[in-house]
């Protein structure tokens, strides 16, 4: 099923990545134990809702890139400051929110192009021949 992400279902997802992270990592905080992460969890999540709902491949390579880049980057510039769980917390949320935002924009601009090219014919073969 390849169809476009609504605002409204990339907002609920975003909203459930940042509670899973925050609830996850609290978890781990409280258990002190430091090689444990949540990411794996919440990007297994995202990868089951794109596989059911979306299957764009190049939003959800575009998003995978993105979504490394911020979790790696942010994580880099966190911990120093915030402690290792806080700034993994943070960083996992972030790095879903944009992973989610890129499936949206990616896949929504892609939709409205493609839709673009398939009503080029129609209109073409609807105008009068002179």
């Amino acid at each position: 099923m390849n169809r476009s992400v609504s605002w409204s279902e990339a907002a609920f997802v975003a909203t459930a990545c940042w509670a899973v992270s925050g609830l996850g990592y609290g978890v781990i905080a409280a258990l002190d134990e430091p090689q444990l992460s949540v990411a794996p969890l919440i990007g297994l999540g995202l990868v089951q809702w794109f596989w059911v709902r979306h299957r764009s491949w190049l939003s959800a390579v575009l998003a995978g890139l993105a979504g490394v880049v911020v979790l790696f980057g942010l994580v880099d510039i966190l911990r120093p400051e915030l402690g290792r769980y806080v700034a993994d917390a943070l960083s996992t949320g972030a790095a879903a929110t944009v992973i989610v935002a890129v499936l949206t924009l990616v896949g929504r601009g892609r939709g409205h192009v493609i839709a673009r090219q398939i009503d080029k014919p129609a209109q073409a073969a609807s105008r009068p021949q002179q």
